[in-house]
């Protein structure tokens, strides 16, 4: 049984097409069911039912791409860390970011891991809500930054990080840029710039219940952006107001753009730390501490 065997088998499994998964992994067709066959031949099970241009699992394939998924993110892991050590590192974090956050509170809780374990490694992985919790499942990920309120997991803890106020970004020549604060009825009013509701899922998620929360039928939408970056540009450009977390906004400035606060009474949208439910790391551990203290600060 061979690693690269086991890689074209789960490219099969998530595309069901055998042209599709060889196109995937510039290889020939023949070449990638030869492979498949010959695993099939070594376990002596059926991993796929083949239909006219179409496969899918079996039962035993289903079971086999569990434990697949769990070995290649054992050997990734085992072939990163011996590449850290290599350089120096002692240790090795793994941290997903979501919802496209770049918050001023990652900045300084990655300046200070730099500087209190510089023999640490962390590497920071951009992912949606969804692929940040199977990444979790399948021992991928060390621990997770989303601003998704949902997605209670089996086998999986979240805890507020640091909280932040929701602000609108608004194009300097708006109706709404003469106010100080802007009500959510009006704001519903004109069109909207929002997160997507798939690749930036928490940020969303967090705009979805504001409304909901306040009554306010869902907004007029201009534009779907993955983060704030990309909001702010079409803001700019003038195409509606943008929702948004204040000290993301901050990181943006464009000259026709004005930041105004919510008249309503809403609470701050928390940043969540997510990570499995179980011992930690002595890194994870420390990380964890850093990321309280930076909560605590802000309070």
């Amino acid at each position: 049984m061979k690693i690269r065997q086991l890689q074209y088998f789960l490219v099969a499994a998530e595309e069901q097409s055998f042209t599709r998964s060889a196109n995937r992994v510039h290889i020939h067709q023949s070449a990638l069911s030869r492979a498949i066959k010959e695993l099939e031949e070594e376990l002596g099970v059926q991993l796929f039912e083949r239909g006219k241009g179409r496969i899918r699992l079996t039962w035993s394939g289903e079971v086999f791409r569990e434990d697949v998924r769990c070995l290649l993110s054992f050997l990734n892991h085992a072939r990163t860390r011996t590449k850290a050590a290599e350089h120096g590192y002692r240790g090795y974090l793994r941290i997903a970011l979501t919802d496209g956050l770049a918050q001023p509170q990652l900045t300084e809780l990655l300046e200070i891991c730099r500087a209190e374990e510089p023999l640490t490694e962390i590497r920071v992985l951009e992912m949606t809500v969804s692929e940040m919790i199977q990444a979790l499942k399948f021992d991928q990920i060390d621990a997770g930054f989303t601003i998704h309120s949902g997605h209670a997991v089996e086998g999986q803890c979240k805890e507020v990080a640091w909280t932040d106020r929701l602000v609108f970004a608004i194009p300097s020549h708006h109706p709404l840029a003469a106010r100080d604060k802007v009500p959510l009825s009006e704001a519903a009013m004109h069109p909207m710039i929002i997160c997507h509701p798939e690749r930036c899922e928490g940020g969303f998620d967090v705009i979805d219940h504001v409304f909901r929360n306040a009554r306010i039928p869902d907004p007029l939408v201009a534009a779907y952006v993955s983060g704030h970056e990309l909001m702010m540009m079409f803001v700019s450009a003038g195409y509606g107001i943008g929702p948004a977390l204040e000290s993301q906004v901050a990181l943006y400035s464009h000259s026709n753009v004005v930041i105004r606060g919510i008249r309503d009474e809403i609470e701050e949208a928390a940043t969540f730390l997510v990570r499995l439910a179980r011992p930690s790391s002595p890194e994870l551990e420390r990380f964890i501490v850093r990321v309280k203290k930076i909560g605590m600060k802000i309070k």
